[in-house]
């Protein structure tokens, strides 16, 4: 019969005393990142929005039930949607109503663009090519302090267009999707619009061609995606404060929106969280192609007021900004 040796009890108190001083390596590791000590890659991820806070002095107000998405990439780019529970009571799959511009246009924020961490004084640099305001253009940057720990993010407003000083926004990390699939990976990334074609289906000629503002589709390594499609030559508001008129032609022809993104071989869905438009509710399901750094969407063909197939199908063609590398946290 195989006999188990006994430990001598010294020895086994030995192994007990040192056991904090075995796990040190493993603990420091965990110990969240301090705001000075902060990179680009510790800020890169997919982020929704925790707590939205709106004040001009004093303890800001937080807003009820926000929605949020926060995207962020190690190779200097970003994505940010917004929106509050006063938007969101639009039917599902409706568009952001136009009747009363101001208030959706409230009800909304968000854009695209670059930035630049100065960690050193604790803030970000924002650099937008578009967004929801006619203002958010890369003529105009802006900034927010930034606080860093673990997996929560909180930025507050400096000196941005409608946004108040005491505007605070703070951030939950989403992890990224488990296992993530070599088809998953090639589509990740930040996508900027090149053109959109209107093709023939039956003859495949191009009937139309059409350029946007500054456009940008966002894939995420957890699981989500962003849309901010302004339409060409919108005319920016006089003042912070835009007039009905202003609002109501800034959300025209606008589609932008976050959602749930699902990934399947030769195609994409878009499960639309909130949006000016398409608005939450929404599923919209693309074909998508991708050769090297080109990305091609084909929407489904619709049909028309008599119930017929359309005659043409759309198609958006993209290139790539970045990739699932820059992407990930570390």
């Amino acid at each position: 019969m195989m006999r188990v040796p006994i430990v001598p009890f010294c020895l086994l108190l030995l192994c007990l005393l040192h056991l904090p001083l075995a796990l040190a390596p493993r603990l420091s590791a965990q110990t969240p990142t301090p705001t000075a000590g902060l990179t680009t890659r510790d800020l890169a991820g997919t982020w929704t929005l925790n707590v939205f806070e709106q004040g001009t002095s004093g303890t800001p107000t937080r807003v009820a039930n926000p929605r949020g998405l926060l995207i962020i990439d190690a190779a200097g780019h970003v994505f940010e949607f917004v929106t509050s529970s006063a938007a969101q009571r639009a039917p599902l799959g409706a568009q952001a109503p136009l009747a009363d511009a101001p208030a959706t246009f409230a009800g909304y924020g968000g854009f695209w663009g670059s930035y630049r961490l100065d960690a050193a004084q604790k803030k970000i640099v924002f650099k937008p090519e578009a967004g929801i305001s006619t203002l958010l253009t890369s003529a105009r940057e802006f900034s927010r302090t930034v606080e860093y720990s673990a997996d929560r993010l909180t930025l507050a407003s400096i000196d941005e267009p409608h946004a108040a000083g005491g505007t605070r926004w703070t951030w939950e990390r989403v992890p990224p999707v488990d296992n993530l699939s070599p088809l998953y990976r090639r589509v990740v990334g930040f996508w900027q619009h090149i053109v959109e074609k209107r093709i023939n289906v039956a003859t495949k000629a191009v009937v139309s061609e059409t350029r946007r503002s500054p456009s940008v589709i966002v894939y995420t390594p957890a699981g989500f995606v962003g849309v901010h499609f302004p339409p060409l030559n919108r005319k920016p508001f006089a003042a912070d404060t835009p007039t009905p008129e202003e609002a109501r032609a800034a959300l025209q022809g606008y589609i932008g929106y976050y959602g749930a993104l699902g990934v399947y071989p030769g195609e994409v869905f878009h499960n639309i969280l909130a949006g000016v438009s398409p608005a939450q509710g929404s599923i919209l399901r693309r074909f998508a192609d991708i050769e090297g750094d080109e990305l091609t969407v084909r929407l489904q063909p619709g049909r028309n007021q008599q119930g017929q197939d359309a005659t043409n199908a759309t198609i958006v063609v993209l290139k790539r900004l970045s990739g699932v590398d820059d992407m990930l946290p570390r």
